[in-house]
């Protein structure tokens, strides 16, 4: 666990290098490669994921560590001089429109050309690009403005819009927590009341992510980093009896996804009124509460001074962790093409299991390269560090409910 000095009546400010925890790349990364392998078409590989054993699943867990590490990084930088936080978000939301537009060029031109080379357009319409091809006119508007999400393409543009939102609010309310608390009960409410959201070309289709929905996971992540300090909230974590409720609640997430009826064992869902209502799209208070219950575990189990971090596959996950943003997007890319590869080479165990094997190997390949490179440049950020950078004694104190924040939100 992270360990730090109490903090005072002013709010607490982001650690520094020294104090980088390597718990959220490491989990960013996992989320980035459980998210490929959900997403990769009939994937066996997704049953070493958390999708299919409880109600709630990978894509929480990115959002929730997106908001988390944004949070620790804007007080870092901006807590003096919130304005600038409005300026540094639309640079950022840029940037990931910048990489939103690539992926769907990639995509849209790996599935044209597989439909030229075998002859089928399983791509084209299981990704939803042919439209784009027959209708470019009417769908490339549309497709600039975000009102044409493809299939696999809708994160980014929900991490588009909860950057610029997160700008303004740092703006407004700065590093006061139960500001942004309130704030977002209030807009999920609204949300949930009038069913509002989004809409993606044709108009009959939505966005697979409400964002006034989803805001709430995701400033979920930015409370319970700027809170993390608070005594009370230690105190909670810490007490039995809340690892007692958390344990209970992933019993009970468990027994309501029912993976041995998924799997055609039993067809017995005694607690299926539970996924009925746990809603992904308007992120449903039921599949938050199972991720924080889950998250409250992991952080139990796995301390700051594991040496999962010093292994291969933690040091894997943790370099594809700090650079999240293009391991997404070519993860993404990975997931359109299983589309192609399924089509040719067929669904069988082995080919499902070699390819999601193979991509997700090649995912750590590019992420050390990409570390070797910021080595080499000495811009980038570095490998994590085997050796303790701190060897003082640190003062023993209640485990926060997750680790400090990492690094810029979504690199």
């Amino acid at each position: 666990m992270s360990q730090r000095e109490p903090a005072a009546a002013t709010p607490p400010a982001a650690p520094g290098a020294s104090a980088r925890d390597w718990r959220i790349d490491f989990w960013r990364g996992l989320a980035i490669v459980f998210i490929f392998w959900n997403h990769s078409v009939d994937n066996v590989m997704s049953w070493f994921t958390t999708k299919n054993f409880g109600v709630s699943d990978s894509a929480e867990l990115f959002v929730f560590l997106s908001g988390f590490a944004m949070a620790g990084m804007f007080t870092a930088k901006f807590l003096t001089r919130p304005v600038m936080a409005m300026p540094y978000a639309v640079s950022r939301a840029f940037t990931l429109y910048l990489h939103h537009l690539s992926a769907f060029v990639v995509i849209a031109t790996l599935a044209v050309l597989y439909r030229g080379y075998a002859g089928s357009s399983v791509m084209e319409r299981d990704l939803f690009i042919r439209p784009f091809l027959i209708a470019t006119e009417t769908v490339l508007p549309k497709l600039a403005t975000l009102a044409y999400l493809p299939p696999l393409l809708d994160i980014l543009p929900l991490y588009i819009l909860l950057t610029l939102l997160v700008g303004v609010l740092f703006f407004a309310f700065r590093a006061q927590w139960r500001l942004y608390a309130v704030f977002a009960v209030v807009v999920w409410l609204i949300a949930e009341v009038t069913g509002a959201t989004l809409s993606s070309y044709p108009d009959t289709r939505l966005w697979t992510f409400n964002p006034f929905a989803w805001q709430a996971v995701f400033l979920a992540g930015f409370v319970v980093c700027l809170a993390r300090d608070e005594p009370w909230l230690r105190r909670i974590v810490s007490a039995p009896a809340t690892v007692a409720l958390s344990i209970t609640i992933l019993i009970i997430g468990f027994i309501a996804a029912a993976p041995w009826a998924t799997l055609g064992l039993l067809e017995w869902r005694p607690l299926r009124i539970i996924t009925d209502y746990a809603s992904k799209a308007n992120a449903s208070p039921i599949r938050l509460a199972h991720f924080l219950a889950m998250a409250h575990i992991a952080t139990l189990l796995l301390k700051q001074t594991n040496p999962l971090g010093k292994t291969l596959i933690g040091r894997s996950m943790i370099l594809i962790g700090r650079r999240s943003l293009p391991m997404f997007v070519i993860s993404t890319v990975f997931a359109a093409m299983s589309h192609g590869v399924f089509d040719w080479f067929g669904k069988s165990v082995p080919v499902q299991a070699a390819y999601s094997l193979g991509m997700a190997a090649i995912l750590v390949g590019l992420a050390f390269v990409a570390d070797a490179l910021g080595r080499a440049s000495r811009g980038g950020p570095g490998a994590p560090s085997t050796a303790p950078r701190d060897k003082a004694p640190r003062p023993a104190k209640a485990a926060p409910m997750l680790p400090a924040p990492a690094a810029p939100e979504f690199r």
